[in-house]
């Protein structure tokens, strides 16, 4: 118990000076669990020789490189220190000399230099998703040691990042090379990419599109310029799932120079197709070789898919039929490991979603793994993927260097998934305000750039109902959380009658479990609760053909900051998943879910009964306060005197004060004492009736503390040590007021005594004992949801009318105009107020995100 009260001033303290540690803590996977990459599974051939790069690399701080450790990459960090990870490259000369090498990272966070024997040869502009880098060969030692070294930069901030600082129910976002690294050995002249497209017609026909890219490497020899050397053949093969050669040895011929690039577009038209769906997930092997007199001198396998997913005004068709996506979101949150996952892991996860009958997983607020893609196309799961944006104010998506950031990050993102044939549609972020046209015009910006170079279907993903059709965005995402069918039902099928049924799915349905399991689902936010919801959205989407939805998510996940909405929990747990972070088949979500896509039996959720969750705690706590001051009350008549004196006739009061009549030391303390306990009682029940508000957790996290919100939330959700802490609190702040008003003093010129600032500050916030009753029952008042607005007006307008009190004081006993005494208290606060948002708006963009918050959630 102790421990815990010692970790909370911490947090306490580190909320209000924003402090921040700058330790780095490194998660590594087992040794056992990096897997050996072999060639093939990446796009390679047996031609073609692939060097693992997992394993065992040095790690060091920068200027600290005698303090070097080993680590296991994949691994990953935390904090936003810079941290440089080093390998050696055994190659032999020979191997040297007569290849070409690329290098491969499947995912570093979150920007890094690249170096190989100390010369920077690429820069990582931010983003874990995949990058390739060709080797240059002239950097390459024959003799000697090769060391490759990556400097990784581990720091987000408000509005320049992609992910930004401020991230609402986001997984951990850890620096490292997180996911596999290897180098591919390819000859001199080698296929040195390809892209392909296609369209599918009819439920059987496609047309096939493949552009293919091919350097010679080899030197300059002018008898051999127009030799035979320099004579190469594209040869093709595509095999259907049965074995059937749908295009066989396909052949064109080109002349390739030394040191010259050649691009090769193909067309073909096929027939018969077997299309890919989730139901059987067909995927055909595409071979594409590089010829030289009858010799393959370098070949590149790859899986193809052919499906068409499209959103049309009245439905959502996949293959030419009506379709639903059954969707849920993944999250890649391990419990021991963070974000790293080994391949065995995701496979069973992917197993795991496939088995509950899901066709869908939206890698939402992160960019996927490609080992995931793989699977994905693997066991008939379509994959939405997006942009790592949520929540992005109107001033900072609109100003022209964000923009150009997000332009840089998203052109290599498409580029590097496209290639995956499970990736069905790709997002250009989440919780966009409904009705902004600024966004809007955002959106559009992106949607026409994703368009240029994939030719899927784009998506966003909005907060409210307020949408009109954005040109370049296909699909309407809408987000609800912790709503209940009731509240949003109408509203969306506005929504889909102004843009259309086809175009518009539910892209994140929320709803927290925090209260786990009880005996039915009337106590809300259980394990109970959660089913029933999913089981009443799962009928509204299914049984009347909806384009679909996305339930958020498959299992719980850690994030950085401590969460209100989905209730406090010291690891940043986030329970907001239809299974735990143990994986375990064993909640009656996942249940629900299943009977409902497999249409099996019914599961029986209990109703049970509701209970109250108004604590004991407010009403023993004021009952006590009562009991206290009734006593004093009563045993005490100069109390009585004082209190009703103050009260009534604080003008009289204060100048007695000012006298330095006789008042007592000891009932000005207690009364300290009980205004302390009574604000602390008030603000206690405030706080844990908003503890699940959307608002006030976008608020706090509007100003970029994971400290600030963590004390929030810890004081939320634990009301005895609300009080106790806010009791502190209280005190102090009373300290703290009294203190500037002695300063305030000494620019006057009559002599004040310290006494006298203290009897008037204690004594002007004499009238919240009147609130004392209130806090008892006020949890409950609040729930009467009719008076809770005209409540928190009357205790605004109480507040204001206590600060006035003290202001009348403070002019009475500095003997001066009252004019002067409201001009500069009032100068005060609009400037300590300013002061203190305008530090968090340099530092953080605060108000941008306020603002957008208010914004958002006028529109819910």
């Amino acid at each position: 118990m102790k421990s815990k009260f010692i970790v909370y001033i911490l947090i306490t303290f580190l909320a209000l000076a924003n402090l921040n540690l700058g330790q780095v803590v490194i998660k590594e996977l087992g040794r056992k669990d990096v897997e050996n990459i072999d060639s093939v599974s990446f796009g390679g051939s047996k031609l073609r020789k692939t060097i693992d790069l997992n394993g065992r690399w040095d790690v060091y701080l920068p200027n600290e490189f005698e303090k070097r450790k080993s680590v296991t990459v994949p691994s990953s960090f935390t904090g936003e220190e810079v941290l440089v990870y080093e390998k050696n490259l055994n190659l032999d000369p020979v191997t040297i000399s007569e290849n070409h090498f690329r290098l491969v990272f499947n995912g570093i966070n979150y920007s890094a230099e690249i170096m190989l024997n100390y010369f920077v040869i690429y820069k990582h502009s931010g983003g874990d998703y995949p990058i390739k880098i060709d080797l240059p060969k002239d950097i390459l030692k024959t003799k000697g040691k090769n060391i490759l070294t990556v400097k990784v930069f581990h720091q987000i901030n408000s509005d320049e990042s992609i992910p930004v600082e401020q991230r609402l129910l986001f997984p951990e976002n850890f620096g490292g090379i997180a996911r596999n690294v290897f180098l591919e050995v390819m000859p001199k002249v080698f296929l040195s990419g390809w892209e392909h497209s296609y369209n599918v017609s009819g439920t059987s026909r496609a047309n096939l599109n493949i552009n293919a890219k091919f350097i010679n490497n080899n030197g300059i020899n002018k008898s051999d310029t127009l030799s035979n050397s320099n004579s190469f053949s594209c040869r093709l093969r595509l095999v259907s799932p049965t074995g059937e050669e749908v295009i066989s040895n396909y052949v064109q011929s080109f002349i390739l120079l030394p040191r010259k690039e050649k691009n090769l577009s193909m067309s073909f038209d096929l027939n018969n197709l077997q299309l890919w769906s989730p139901q059987n997930p067909r995927i055909y092997k595409l071979t594409i070789q590089l010829v030289r007199n009858d010799v393959v001198i370098d070949e590149i396998i790859k899986p193809i898919s052919f499906y068409s997913l499209q959103a049309h005004k009245d439905s959502l068709t996949l293959n030419g039929h009506s379709f639903t996506l059954n969707g849920v979101t993944y999250y890649a949150s391990y419990v021991n490991n963070g974000n790293l996952a080994s391949y065995q892991q995701m496979k069973e996860d992917v197993k795991i979603i496939k088995s509950i009958g899901f066709n869908a997983i939206r890698f939402a607020k992160g960019t996927p793994d490609p080992v995931m893609l793989n699977l994905c196309e693997e066991f008939g799961l379509l994959a939405l993927i997006e942009l790592p944006l949520n929540s992005i104010p109107t001033q900072i998506c609109w100003n022209a260097n964000f923009k150009e950031r997000v332009k840089s990050f998203l052109i290599p993102f498409i580029n590097s998934y496209k290639e995956y044939g499970a990736v069905a549609a790709v997002g250009l972020g989440s919780s966009y305000v409904s009705n902004s046209f600024e966004q809007a015009e955002f959106l559009k910006e992106l949607g026409a750039i994703t368009k240029m170079y994939f030719n899927k279907l784009t998506f966003a993903s909005f907060v409210g109902y307020n949408i009109t059709q954005i040109e370049n965005v296909d699909f309407y995402g809408i987000e609800i959380v912790n709503k209940q069918l009731d509240d949003f039902k109408l509203k969306l099928e506005n929504v889909e009658h102004d843009l259309g049924k086809g175009k518009v799915f539910i892209s994140e349905a929320t709803y927290a479990s925090y209260s786990g399991s009880t005996n039915g689902y009337l106590n809300p936010f259980s394990y109970e609760a959660q089913a029933k919801f999913y089981s009443d959205l799962l009928d509204f989407c299914i049984d009347n053909n909806r384009s679909g939805y996305f339930i958020n998510s498959i299992f719980d996940f850690r994030g950085d900051y401590s969460s209100l909405i989905s209730g406090f929990n010291q690891n940043n747990i986030y329970r907001i998943g239809i299974l735990g972070e143990d994986r375990e088949l064993n909640r009656i979500s996942q249940k629900v879910i299943y009977s409902k896509l497999h249409s099996t039996e019914k599961v029986t959720i209990p109703i049970g009964s509701k209970k109250d969750d108004a604590p004991m705690v407010f009403i023993l706590f004021g009952m006590a306060l009562a009991l206290l001051l009734g006593f004093l009350i009563n045993s005490k008549r100069k109390f009585r005197e004082d209190a009703s004196r103050a009260l009534l006739r604080p003008y009289n009061f204060f100048s007695d004060v000012r006298d330095q009549r006789i008042l007592s030391g000891f009932h000005s303390n207690f009364l300290m004492l009980m205004l302390s306990g009574t604000s602390a009682l008030l603000l206690s029940n405030l706080l844990f009736y908003f503890r699940g508000n959307i608002l006030l957790e976008k608020i706090v996290l509007a100003f970029g503390m994971p400290s600030l919100i963590k004390a929030v939330s810890y004081l939320a959700w634990n009301p005895l040590y609300a009080i106790i802490w806010l009791t502190v609190i209280s005190i102090f702040f009373l300290i703290i007021t009294t203190l500037l008003v002695k300063i305030a003093s000494f620019f006057v010129r009559n002599q004040v005594f310290f006494s006298s600032v203290y009897f008037t500050v204690t004594w002007s916030f004499l009238p919240l004992l009147l609130l004392l009753p209130l806090g008892l029952i006020l949890y409950k008042v609040l729930n009467a949801e009719f008076v809770t607005v005209y409540l928190l007006i009357a205790l605004v307008v109480f507040t204001v009318w206590i600060y006035y009190r003290l202001m009348k004081g403070i002019y009475v006993i500095f003997d001066v105009s009252s004019g002067t005494v409201y001009f500069y208290s009032i100068i005060f606060i609009v400037v300590t107020i300013v002061g203190v948002l305008l530090y968090f708006q340099i530092s953080n963009s605060t108000v941008y995100y306020l603002l957008n918050s208010f914004k958002q959630y006028s529109v819910m």
